[in-house]
């Protein structure tokens, strides 16, 4: 199957470094229910989970990798059973991305452009998000979300507002240490999205790459419920939400990128501002952006 050029954009919208071996799994058509503790079983602490406290899984799903700010589980279960398993702890479920019935190319191009199905997931005042792969044995990355202050100006847009930004992949180049990050973000002012910018390294730190517009990809959404849910029924329908954007860099664009201090050669994170975005449909008012983001794990290329 091939995309049709409505929902083409839609997909394109998800970022622009094209990992194809990475493919998210679909989960179900709906969106989320707030609070389910789904349909998993009687989940027990399992593999000796230690990262996230209160989030269960059965015994037949392993840790193989963790952190103090990430976790991946390893399972032999689907992605659809795996999610319900991870929201019937003591984590209740906030928002959801799926990917509706879309075909393996079109799966492929999106996790190509940094793109990954999963659950945002609540317990007290932390979030986090459980990126979800594979098929019928599906890998849940489970890794911290901030939450903090958005800058989204120009136009409409809500000024800063309070968000959360959650890193979903990290791309480092052996070579040259550039970094490419991805993130899906959303605010109180009931504005998301998600992007993929391309980091320049530096010294010790890192640049926005302004040379090569074609590596930043951003898109908005103004929605009425949550950013992920909204996504994903868009996904289902084939067709862009209403109130979705792309943004692309005009003339007078610029970025920037400041990281906290010792994170640059282990995991990234810190805040990239953009000034001189422009409305893709418009090309009206400029429009600033500014987000936090922290890598959790770093996937290193060539």
């Amino acid at each position: 199957m091939t995309a049709s050029k409505p929902h083409r954009a839609l997909l394109l919208a998800t970022g622009l470094l094209a990992m194809a071996g990475l493919v998210a799994c679909t989960g179900d058509d709906e969106g989320p229910t707030m609070g389910n503790r789904g349909d998993a079983g009687a989940p027990t602490a399992g593999g000796g989970l230690t990262t996230f406290a209160g989030l269960y899984v059965s015994a037949d799903v392993a840790p193989v990798a963790e952190t103090e700010t990430q976790v991946t589980l390893a399972s032999g279960r689907s992605c659809q059973d795996l999610s319900k398993m991870l929201a019937a702890g003591q984590w209740r479920l906030v928002d959801r991305l799926t990917y509706g019935k879309l075909s393996d190319e079109e799966l492929a191009l999106i996790a190509g452009f940094g793109g990954v199905a999963g659950d945002l997931l609540q317990r007290g005042d932390t979030l986090v998000f459980a990126g979800l792969e594979g098929g019928s044995a599906c890998t849940a990355t489970v890794a911290t979300v901030p939450r903090g202050e958005i800058k989204l100006a120009g136009g409409d847009l809500p000024g800063t507002t309070p968000g959360w930004v959650a890193t979903t992949r990290c791309y480092r180049s052996k070579s040259t240490g550039d970094l490419i990050v991805s993130v899906y973000f959303d605010t109180d002012a009931k504005v998301g999205g998600q992007g993929q910018l391309s980091l320049i390294k530096s010294g010790d730190g890192y640049t926005v790459d302004t040379e090569d517009t074609s590596s930043i990809t951003l898109s908005l959404l103004r929605h009425k419920g949550q950013y992920l849910n909204t996504m994903s029924a868009g996904y289902a329908r084939m067709s862009q939400p209403e109130g979705f954007v792309e943004l692309e860099p005009g003339d007078s664009f610029s970025g920037t990128a400041t990281l906290q201090e010792g994170t640059a050669d282990k995991l990234p994170a810190g805040e990239i501002v953009l000034t001189g975005l422009l409305d893709s449909n418009t090309y009206d008012d400029q429009i600033d952006v500014s987000l936090r983001f922290a890598c959790s794990g770093v996937v290193e290329t060539n």
